[in-house]
C-alpha cells in the first residue's frame, strides 16, 4: 500500500514541468500559513521523499517552499502591522486593551527576535508570530530578515531529513501519521480553549 503511494506519486511528478511543481510548492506553503490546518509539512515531507526516490530534481521544490514560506510570513506581518492594532484593539470590539497591546510591544522587542526564528518549528503558532510582530510593530527589516532565517532553517532540516530516508516509505509513512495526530490533537485542543475562554469573556 505504502509502495503503491510513493510509486503514485513519483509518477505524478514526474509528468509535472518545472513551473508547475514550483508553483504547487509555493501555494502550498502559503497557504499553510494563512491556513493553519493545511499540512504544508506533511506535503513538503513527502513531496521530498518522493522526488528524490524518482530521481527527480529537489532544487525547485525547496527553493518554491521557501519563497511561500517567506511571501506567507510576510504578508502576515504587513498585515498586523497595517490593521492589527485597530483590529485587536478596538475599545468595543477588540480582543486586547490598549495595556495588553503596549505590554505586547514591550515583550516582543525584548523577545520578539527568538520567538521570529523558533516559532516556525512549531505549527500551531507559526501563523500568530508574524501577525504578532506586525501588531507590536516590530522593526520591518529585522522581522524580515529573521523570518526568512527561521524558514530556511526549518526547511533544511525537513529537506535534510526527507532526503536521507530516500524510498524509505514505510518510514515516512509512519512518520507522517504521528505528524497529523499530533497537530490535530494540538489544533482541536487549541480551538476547544479558545471556545472556552471566548463564550467566558461573552458572559
Amino acid at each position: 500500500m505504502a509502495s503503491d503511494v510513493l510509486d503514485w506519486f513519483v509518477r505524478f511528478w514526474s509528468v509535472q514541468s518545472l513551473w508547475w511543481t514550483f508553483g504547487i510548492f509555493l501555494i502550498a506553503a502559503v497557504t499553510e500559513m494563512w491556513f493553519p490546518p493545511f499540512p504544508g509539512d506533511a506535503f513538503y515531507f513527502i513531496g521530498l521523499v518522493s522526488i528524490s526516490a524518482g530521481d527527480l530534481s529537489v532544487v525547485s521544490v525547496v527553493v518554491a517552499t521557501c519563497l511561500g514560506g517567506v511571501i506567507g510570513f510576510a504578508s502576515l506581518y504587513w498585515l498586523g502591522w497595517a490593521k492589527g492594532r485597530d483590529l485587536f484593539g478596538r475599545r468595543t470590539s477588540g480582543f486586547w486593551s490598549a495595556a495588553t497591546l503596549a505590554q505586547v510591544e514591550r515583550w516582543f522587542a525584548h523577545w520578539g527576535g527568538w520567538v521570529i526564528v523558533f516559532g516556525r518549528f512549531f505549527t500551531g503558532v507559526r501563523s500568530a508570530v508574524p501577525l504578532v510582530a506586525g501588531i507590536s510593530l516590530y522593526p520591518r527589516t529585522r522581522a524580515l530578515v529573521l523570518g526568512a532565517l527561521s524558514v530556511v532553517i526549518w526547511n533544511g532540516l525537513l529537506a535534510t531529513a526527507a532526503l536521507s530516508l530516500g524510498a524509505n516509505w514505510d518510514h515516512v509513512s509512519r512518520i507522517w501519521d504521528t505528524y497529523n495526530l499530533v497537530f490535530w490533537a494540538v489544533a482541536s485542543c487549541s480551538i476547544l480553549v479558545w471556545a472556552v475562554l471566548f463564550l467566558r469573556r461573552r458572559k
